[in-house]
């Protein structure tokens, strides 16, 4: 996360770790299969040409974003975060 851009922020919260830069960029929960990335977009504002992403936008969540992906090993790592990229845009 720190290498898309210079003065990101992290704050810990009760139930995730944000990620902001001016305001949340991402978010993510720490869970034992791996890590659940939150991407802080609207539903419709994300282009995820692979569909990687889950709409968790008519669900409850601990996250900010419209967004979620399950990260359980590193091999989508680089297209992950080129989409949380598209939040600083």
């Amino acid at each position: 996360m720190f290498n898309l851009t210079d003065d990101i922020e992290i704050v810990p919260k009760k139930l995730y770790i944000a990620f902001k830069k001016n305001k949340n960029i991402a978010d993510i929960v720490i869970l034992k299969k791996g890590i659940k990335i939150f991407i802080n977009l609207k539903k419709g504002q994300l282009d995820d040409s692979k569909g990687l992403m889950k709409d968790v936008s008519e669900t409850g969540h601990w996250g900010n974003g419209d967004y979620e992906v399950v990260v359980k090993d590193t091999s989508q790592l680089e297209y992950i975060m080129s989409l949380v990229k598209q939040t600083i845009l």
